[in-house]
């Protein structure tokens, strides 16, 4: 019985990696909008999923040209949306047109590539290209 018990377990396991692998294409991910939190004094950036954020021992990562932003939320515990804190003066010194790019993990490497000549282009780990960051209006 424990045996069945164990292999069953084993199962499950194996089952539960492959669908968490596979938690987003790459089209299900996207950037949703920027706001103010109630200080004013940080930028929150939200990006959707139409299927489910994988949730683990690594953590999102959002490259906006050679800036690297880890601080992030999941609004009310909802797996299809993570958002960014961003200090706004950091959100403001942003450069336009920078390419967006959502990685799962930490990678140092990732953190280096800022456009600069010379440098190893592709970012390391699962990862979404969003496109060109576009500074909004900021409004609550």
């Amino acid at each position: 019985m424990r045996l069945l018990l164990f292999k069953g377990a084993i199962l499950f396991f194996g089952l539960s990696l492959c669908i968490s692998v596979q938690a987003q294409s790459d089209d299900a991910v996207q950037y949703n909008n920027v706001s103010l939190d109630e200080d004013e004094e940080t930028v929150l950036l939200s990006i959707k999923t139409t299927e489910s954020f994988i949730v683990g021992a690594n953590r999102y990562v959002l490259h906006i040209g050679g800036t690297t932003l880890m601080q992030n939320i999941h609004p009310e515990g909802r797996l299809d949306e993570i958002v960014f804190l961003i200090p706004k003066t950091t959100y403001q010194a942003l450069e336009k047109g920078a390419e967006i790019v959502l990685v799962y993990g930490y990678y140092y490497d990732n953190s280096l590539q800022d456009g600069e000549e010379g440098q190893v282009s592709g970012y390391q780990g699962k990862h979404w290209k969003l496109g060109p960051f576009q500074p909004q209006e900021l409004s609550k």
